[in-house]
């Protein structure tokens, strides 16, 4: 055992020194005047321009090859046009590296390492490194791939250096996060924190994990900033369209517009419009997030061609509560062009912006779940006809064994009423409420009245 465990040591010093010596030869003619002129992102258009990327993997060559493949993906996007390239993103992945390495599209004696770390099996890595644009514009040209900058008819391509990234830590390079475009201005408030405090148990984090990655979204357009109606309907749907690619659960436009317009009557008799329809209709089809999309679009022709900007913004909502999950605010810098038609130029930026936007909202989402679920949902519980104090008391200690917290907010003979919390849905909390009236005299037919949002009654059949 110590002799293998000498043998991965060495490897790993290897790999430590080959990438060393790699980052050297990156550095060449360096110094102060070099870095700060790497610093400085170009303003004019090159045909190799600097691109950085992140990668992580058991090795650091793997996560070297990772971060490269980050940096081309980011480059074809820009040559490609974010619409473009969100619309292909399958075909290019295939056309670039479904065969061949990552060498052929890029400069290895321009790299330089910005930043690694890791310890033995799992290491991450971020680079600077030129990128070979007619190399990757020939092959998207060979596989039938156009947009921007690529065109049938061939062509020069070029772009400006990415600015050098501010690095704190590597993000691992993945499909989902580097092969979006990445031109735009972007925001999303940090209005969350990550961190959860309370002791989570196995059992309970596998739980949390499993509700998290299969949240149910609903997306709709914000009906009172409405000014394009085509525009709106397209943000839904690339918004539906990233979920539906990233395996997401969602709720089809064509079910929220035909509830809209199907029941209106029987939203206004259930809620008494204190909810939106929106919230409503998204409960009615069992979404845990509903988001609205505000997007403001303009456009303009210059030289024959046509060019669109659009700027959208994101708000998530829970759809039980009505309470916010956090936003994303995406805007299209530079606009988006078009050859065919300013509404063209439009409907292109408008996708593009979108679809940035709808990642960042998706983690907002999925954050202010998880930070949720550790200290435990909050459910109001009701339970109708309760004559006996002493019942109810022997109630609250069975179930207070099953849940995070259970707190007693009124009692009368008629009615108890409790905030339950507890890690799991409202399903949950109508099965724990079974077993526990099942153990206290008395309760034993318990039946459920009505559940709405996450309030849940039952009555003691007293």
């Amino acid at each position: 055992m110590k002799k293998k465990n000498s043998i991965v040591k060495i490897g790993a010093a290897f790999s430590v020194v080959f990438v060393l010596l790699l980052a050297g030869c990156a550095s060449t003619g360096g110094g102060p005047a070099a870095s700060g002129k790497q610093a400085a992102a170009s303003a004019t258009p090159v045909p190799s321009p600097v691109y950085y990327g992140s990668g992580s993997g058991a090795t650091q060559t793997e996560a070297m090859n990772q971060a490269k493949i980050a940096a081309v993906r980011k480059a074809s996007a820009d040559l490609l046009g974010v619409a473009a390239a969100a619309a292909k993103r399958d075909e290019v992945e295939t056309a670039l590296f479904g065969k061949g390495g990552v060498n052929a599209y890029v400069y290895n004696d321009s790299m330089e390492i910005i930043d690694r770390g890791g310890s033995d099996g799992d290491f991450s890595l971020t680079l600077g490194i030129k990128i070979n644009l007619e190399s990757v514009a020939a092959v998207l040209r060979g596989a039938g791939i156009y947009g921007g900058q690529v065109l049938p008819q061939g062509g020069e391509v070029a772009l400006v250096d990415q600015p050098r990234p501010a690095i704190s830590a590597p993000q691992p390079a993945t499909a989902t996060t580097e092969a979006t475009p990445s031109a735009g201005q972007e925001e999303v408030p940090e209005e969350a924190s990550a961190s959860t405090s309370g002791e989570i148990d196995p059992q309970e984090a596998a739980l949390i994990q499993d509700i998290v990655g299969n949240l149910s979204y609903m997306v709709y357009y914000d009906e009172e900033s409405v000014t394009d109606q085509f525009l709106a309907t397209t943000a839904v749907g690339m918004a539906n369209k990233y979920l539906a690619q990233n395996g997401m659960n969602y709720v089809d436009l064509e079910q929220i517009e035909r509830l809209k317009k199907d029941q209106e009557m029987a939203y206004e008799e259930e809620t008494g419009q204190s909810i939106s329809m929106i919230q409503w209709i998204a409960n009615k089809l069992n979404a845990d997030i509903y988001i609205e999309i505000a997007v403001d679009a303009n456009s303009e022709t210059k030289s024959g061609r046509y060019y669109g900007s659009a700027s959208v913004n994101l708000k998530n909502f829970d759809a039980s509560t009505g309470s916010g999950r956090g936003t994303a605010y995406y805007q299209t810098v530079p606009p988006a062009m078009s050859t065919v038609s300013e509404k063209d130029a439009l409907n292109n930026a408008v996708a593009s912006a979108t679809y940035n936007a709808i990642q960042k909202a998706i983690e907002q989402a999925q954050l202010y779940t998880r930070q949720e679920l550790s200290q435990g949902i909050k459910y109001t519980l009701v339970i109708q006809n309760t004559p006996d104090s002493r019942m109810m008391r022997n109630f609250e200690k069975k179930i207070e064994r099953k849940v995070k917290n259970i707190r007693k907010l009124s009692y009368a003979p008629e009615e108890s009423r409790y905030e339950v919390r507890l890690i799991g849905r409202i399903t949950d909390l109508e099965d724990l409420v079974y077993d526990a009236t099942e153990g206290v005299s008395g309760m034993e037919g318990t039946f459920l009245v009505f559940q709405r949002g996450n309030s849940i009654t039952f009555d003691t059949g007293l």
